[in-house]
């Protein structure tokens, strides 16, 4: 069976659960970047401190991601329905379980 996205629902990236995901990978690298590698400029702050710079890396981070999967999901929109190109395609079997 072939399957061809034709449009991407813009609505379904932000409320879905992509962000979340993005989120997490967020937090992960700003812990990574503020807490674990060593960094000279980052030794006079607090503890507090770096925990406020991960988390407003990560919201920062996941705001930046989504408004660019947002652009792209437009510009994929406008490719594929208004100006009548293929979309992608998936070719799909079923598999039988015996």
């Amino acid at each position: 069976m072939k399957l061809e996205v034709r449009n991407i629902s813009v609505g379904s990236l932000v409320t879905s659960s992509v962000p979340l995901v993005v989120f997490v990978l967020a937090l992960l690298g700003g812990v990574i970047t503020f807490m674990l590698v060593p960094n000279l400029q980052l030794a006079p702050m607090t503890f507090m401190q770096k925990i406020l710079s991960v988390g407003l890396y990560a919201l920062l981070y996941v705001v930046l991601t989504t408004a660019v999967m947002v652009f792209i999901a437009f510009v994929y929109n406008v490719l594929t329905g208004v100006l009548g190109l293929r979309g992608v395609t998936f070719d799909i079997e079923e598999v039988h379980q015996d």
